[in-house]
């Protein structure tokens, strides 16, 4: 894909990486095979809305001479832009989401029978009701709790992904009266009292799909890119606050998540953050840069959300084809879990990569034209 002069390929690299993790911690779970870190694809996803907020911070903030930020017409363009860039895609999955929702719930149960720890609620795959499509085409779904994890999709974080850019434009107007720093602390605070004030609605979604849950997490995004543009460690000191929100809200089970997200946030930081030729860090961050910016790491990259939206299509079904086989279920867990990613790896992202050329990139490239200013033809005959 086309980048501006200012973009940093280590990014793609790094989106790429994310979802590869998320993939590979679906089949941990489902395998039933315990990888400290990797088997938790929530993490995964974490990583995911950090540079979300941190790419879009970025962009906004490197437009803002041409789109200025209390224009209605970036407002409108910005919801557009991002609109495509998620919605085509994701609408052609779930109309075979709810399609084949019989045909997944079966898979699941086949899993759920070969190992009951892993059992979930059947009917979410098989619910075609008009309030469910309804609630998922309008992306209302992720504010109802009942609706918020109801396909084999993993849409819970699309729709606060469609939470956060309703709202984006007017955080970066908040920005501009009170800056980056209050902006943060204001979102924490508002996040961790409305946890406390409504705790039954928290307590009723089966996943984070509601905005207040994340919302310290995406602005702690935010807060990286300035703190890389500013070359400024307060705004880093700023973002490691986003973890303890999650867990004053319930998020977080137990202290070592805390902990572990805190690392996620520090690593990012450190890649992203210029370091000095003296700095003990300097190489090893340098070699991680040149890593996630080969062309391997750009390609995972590229196909990042296909496989993020596409993969419990895959992994489901061939798992639940693998578990009835006796021989299969008996093997040692690493063994199960390897054989199952090399199998489901090459299906997923090949099927990716085309989902990549033919949907993906055609909405963004359909955006991009509903915006483009249109050229008035001017006739100099006399």
């Amino acid at each position: 894909m086309n980048h501006n002069k200012n973009w940093s390929p280590e990014l793609d690299g790094l989106r790429g990486y994310a979802s590869l993790w998320v993939l590979v911690g679906h089949i941990c779970i489902l395998t039933r095979c315990n990888i400290p870190i990797l088997s938790q694809p929530g993490f995964g996803v974490d990583l995911f809305i950090l540079l979300s907020g941190f790419l879009m911070a970025k962009n906004y903030i490197e437009r803002q001479d041409v789109e200025p930020w209390m224009s209605v017409k970036t407002v409108a363009s910005f919801w557009t832009r991002r609109f495509f860039r998620i919605a085509p895609l994701y609408y052609v999955l779930l109309i075979v989401a709810f399609i084949f929702g019989e045909t997944f719930g079966h898979y699941r149960d086949f899993i759920a029978m070969a190992w009951p720890e892993t059992q979930t609620e059947t009917a979410r795959y098989t619910d075609s009701t008009l309030s469910n499509i309804l609630t998922h085409i309008s992306f209302t779904f992720g504010f109802l709790p009942y609706y918020s994890f109801r396909t084999v999709l993993p849409d819970w974080s699309i729709g606060l992904e469609m939470q956060y850019y309703a709202i984006f434009p007017f955080i970066m107007m908040l920005v501009m009266v009170v800056g980056f720093v209050r902006m943060a602390i204001a979102s924490i605070v508002l996040c961790v009292a409305a946890a406390f004030m409504f705790p039954a609605y928290f307590a009723a979604f089966p996943m984070p799909s509601m905005i207040l849950f994340k919302l310290p997490l995406f602005v702690s995004g935010m807060l990286l890119y300035k703190a890389v543009a500013e070359k400024s460690k307060v705004y880093v000191m700023v973002a490691l606050l986003s973890p303890l929100a999650a867990f004053l809200t319930g998020y977080f089970t137990s202290p070592i998540k805390m902990i572990i997200e805190l690392m996620i946030i520090s690593g990012m930081s450190i890649l992203l953050m210029p370091h000095s030729d003296k700095s003990p860090l300097r190489n090893i961050v340098s070699l991680a840069k040149k890593i996630l910016a080969i062309r391997f790491s750009q390609f995972l990259g590229d196909v990042s959300y296909s496989v993020y939206l596409l993969h419990l299509m895959i992994v489901i079904p061939v798992i639940g084809w693998l578990v009835q086989h006796d021989a299969f279920v008996q093997l040692p867990p690493l063994v199960r879990m390897i054989a199952a990613t090399a199998i489901i790896l090459p299906i997923t992202y090949a099927i990716a990569l085309n989902l990549f050329k033919y949907i993906e990139k055609q909405g963004i490239a359909l955006g991009r034209r509903l915006i483009k200013p249109k050229k008035i033809k001017i006739n100099t005959t006399a």
